[in-house]
């Protein structure tokens, strides 16, 4: 039961970011394979952020914003991305801009699922946790995939106006899933920290991350939008150019 509720919101979020690549569809021993490579991340961040020994006073609130940042957003994010790039380096079957965003939300599906499993498992009130972890949690690391499968995309296939838009996409790959994560477990940890003795705090931050989570939702709807746009826009040239041939 621990690894049906651990397990099932990743699997509905798999399978949803399959059905919306309407154009060309991955295949499952590349999509079983992005999600293993996220597992493995997990384990790698574990062992790295072991090996760093960073600490911070997670009863104050500066300690607990460096701490969602340092100790979770940089590293998961970083080794995910390193994840990523392992999975698409070789693979040809990456030949739409959608297919970054699939590929990065199953490798960060891969992540999340090790972690939830681990979560529940060593919480005695196991089924309150996976519920709100499948509510929150999950979706959360979906919504940063989205932007790093998006800015990857724009890279690979130097989908940009200018040098510069170059340079700034290649900065966001990482930066945008940072801030997007840092600044969602910034607010539940600083909230935390701050339950005792500032209940403004609190209340701030409670706020923060409802307009944080409704935020990537529409910038992580739009960017889907704006990659499904682009390979419509190619098929369609392509369908011309044969029809063209063909008269």
């Amino acid at each position: 039961m621990v690894l049906l509720l651990a397990l099932l919101p990743v699997a509905v979020l798999i399978l949803f970011i399959y059905f919306v690549d309407k154009y060309q569809h991955e295949p499952w021993g590349q999509i079983f394979k992005a999600v293993g490579a996220g597992a493995v991340s997990a384990l790698l961040v574990v062992h790295i952020l072991m090996l760093l020994n960073i600490t911070f006073d997670s009863t104050s609130m500066l300690g607990a914003f460096l701490d969602a940042f340092v100790n979770a957003a940089i590293p998961e994010e970083a080794v995910k991305l390193l994840m990523l790039w392992l999975v698409l380096r070789n693979n040809r079957y990456y030949d739409e801009y959608f297919d970054g965003i699939v590929y990065a939300v199953c490798v960060g599906m891969g992540f999340a699922g090790l972690e939830n499993i681990v979560y529940l498992i060593e919480d005695e009130n196991w089924l309150a946790t996976g519920i709100a972890r499948g509510l929150f949690a999950v979706p959360a690391h979906f919504l940063f995939a989205v932007a790093m499968g998006y800015y990857y995309s724009l890279v690979h296939f130097n989908y940009h106006k200018s040098e510069n838009d170059a340079l700034f996409n290649k900065i966001c790959v990482i930066a945008v899933p940072v801030m997007l994560h840092g600044a969602y477990d910034a607010c539940l940890m600083v909230m935390d920290a701050s339950l005792a003795g500032r209940p403004d705090i609190s209340v701030m931050c409670a706020v923060g991350f409802l307009v944080t989570c409704v935020f990537m939702v529409i910038f992580a709807f739009n960017k889907c939008r704006k990659l499904l746009a682009a390979d419509k826009a190619y098929f369609d040239q392509l369908a011309q150019q044969q029809m063209n041939e063909y008269w």
